[in-house]
């Protein structure tokens, strides 16, 4: 005798014949013990399970159920277990597809039952099943329009969702995928959930194993995509190292061509001057070089520009002149999608002299009004997180709150986390305190990160803590830490060795602090050089071009 619930609940009997089960209510029964597998389910389970609101003969009926299915399957079909039941029949269709997924044929588990709770759980389980297994075996392409079906109805079911990825994944549609597992995860945020690791793990698959070996345009381009659509929906590391890996796919096959057009196919504003992983940008920028003299064009225009973003925080001549460059040829091929690359690239390279926040001002506006023409929402947002920036560098808060105001209905739009980043990094600016600082996650943005949180308590006027980590910032904080501790000797060896502050953010931020160990330590040299460095942006905020924290003017 055969059991079978992928379909409609049936007994075959070993003639080959069906055996009559009865009504809907034994064959919910029978298809309610089959779920569990063999094991024994307690009498009140039962109940529960097959009725939403049991009547006060509930368990006489279901007793009465047992023995109609005993007379119809054999006495020894249905075991008495204390106050539960179990199946005792070996072959059952479900059962040998719990076993091999892939391999026995399917319907709709319990087809002819009603959608109660247990059947809708069992449902969802079997099908997950078996769509693990057939991803497992490649074949996720089959799956796409049963999975699509099935993620839209249990849209909170983060299993759903991932199966429904990996299934876009294997059918080639890798920037579906990733945008499915951010609108899941985005929709987790909303309710203030954090995301389930099978979204972090799905994603971390998916950017993995993107990069092919074919050595093909579409294949290591179709990567660096990828890898960007990963990058705007807060996976920025990942998608780094991604993206690094397709160049460097692409510069080992020696194309020039190929090598410019995957480098510049990771298409992600950037409003940071400090690089995320500064090895990776190096070695993008020492790839893209050396490609450039074969290029003409919209594409030298897009490998000058991703340059000179890549090379941000420097004070090299050549990496202005690049995004310069970029954007007279943008501007000669009336590009607008080109245009906002070279702006990106000029805001990047404009920190090579302090003070210049009027011209990244105007950098933002013409962001903006060129990506809201355009429909290029990522450089629209990036233009209002350049204006906010530039405009709580000059105390003009009033124009930056409406500019984090805009930037915060583009991310809900069109589902940029990181925008929060800077959002909330500014409104704790406006009321600096230390519970404010610690509260923020900058934990998405590694260049952001390192080193922020002892300037930023140091900007509330705290006492320098030495427990915390400097980052690159440790030098100008050994010396406070140092004369924090009556040790005034070390001090003054730790200043001797000050390195210039690079060219980004935070360079006024670190030559006020220069300032202010001169003037504990009584060293007017090391003072006058900080006061000179500091004069082209005197009327500036310190620490205003952050718009994440401020040291006064």
């Amino acid at each position: 005798m055969q059991i079978r619930v992928l379909g409609p609940v049936a007994v075959v009997g070993t003639d080959g014949r069906p055996v009559a089960v009865g009504s809907k209510r034994r064959r919910e029964l029978l298809g309610r013990l089959v779920a569990a597998g063999g094991r024994v389910v307690s009498l009140e389970a039962l109940i529960d399970d097959l009725w939403e609101d049991p009547p006060a003969g509930a368990v006489g009926a279901l007793r009465t159920f047992v023995s109609e299915l005993r007379a119809a399957l054999g006495p020894d079909a249905i075991a008495t277990v204390g106050r539960g039941y179990a199946l005792r029949v070996s072959d059952v269709d479900v059962w040998r597809f719990e076993e091999s997924p892939s391999s026995v044929a399917w319907g709709e588990p319990y087809a002819d039952l009603d959608p109660s709770p247990w059947v809708l759980q069992e449902r969802a389980r079997l099908l997950e099943l078996r769509a693990r297994a057939l991803l497992d075996e490649g074949r996720g392409a089959s799956l796409v329009g049963e999975l699509a079906v099935f993620a839209s109805a249990h849209p909170w079911r983060e299993k759903a969702q991932v199966l429904l990825a990996h299934a876009l994944f294997q059918d080639g549609r890798q920037v579906e995928a990733l945008s499915l597992l951010r609108e899941a995860r985005g929709r987790l945020g909303r309710l203030g959930l954090d995301a389930v690791p099978e979204l972090d793990r799905a994603e971390a698959d998916i950017l993995r194993h993107a990069v092919t070996r074919t050595g093909s345009y579409a294949a290591l381009r179709s990567a660096s995509v990828v890898a960007g659509e990963a990058a705007l929906t807060g996976g920025v590391a990942l998608a780094q190292a991604q993206r690094f890996a397709a160049v460097a796919e692409a510069a080992r096959l020696g194309d020039p061509l190929l090598v410019a057009r995957v480098l510049t196919a990771y298409d992600v504003p950037a409003n940071w001057t400090v690089s995320d992983d500064p090895v990776q940008a190096a070695a993008l920028v020492s790839v893209g070089r050396r490609v450039l003299a074969r290029l003409e064009g919209a594409l030298r225009a897009r490998v000058l520009a991703t340059l000179a973003v890549e090379h941000r925080g420097t004070r090299d001549a050549w990496a202005l002149e690049a995004a310069l460059e970029a954007e007279e040829l943008a501007r000669s091929l009336g590009d607008p999608a080109l245009l906002v690359v070279a702006l990106n690239a000029r805001f990047m390279q404009s920190f090579q002299r302090p003070g210049a926040s009027p011209e990244r001002a105007r950098v933002a506006a013409e962001l903006i009004e060129v990506s809201a023409r355009h429909d290029l929402p990522a450089y629209e947002i990036l233009g209002h997180l350049v204006a906010l920036q530039a405009g709580a560098a000059v105390g003009d808060f009033e124009r930056a709150e409406r500019h984090v105001l805009a930037a915060e209905q583009l991310a809900e739009i069109h589902e940029a986390p990181l925008v929060r980043v800077f959002t909330n990094g500014f409104r704790v600016m406006r009321a600096p305190d230390e519970a404010g600082y610690r509260a923020l996650d900058l934990s998405s943005m590694p260049g952001v990160e390192a080193g922020f949180l002892p300037l930023a308590l140091l900007s509330t006027g705290l006492p320098v803590d030495g427990s915390l980590d400097w980052g690159p910032y440790r030098p100008w904080g050994l010396p406070l830490i140092h004369l924090a501790d009556g040790d005034v000797a070390a001090a003054r060896r730790a200043a001797a060795h000050l390195p210039t502050p690079r060219a980004d953010h935070f360079y006024e931020v670190l030559w006020w602090i220069t300032a202010r160990i001169a003037a504990l330590l009584d060293d007017d040299v090391l003072a006058e050089t900080a006061r000179e460095a500091l004069e082209p942006a005197r009327g500036e905020i310190i620490g205003g071009t952050t718009a994440m924290l401020s040291f006064g003017l």
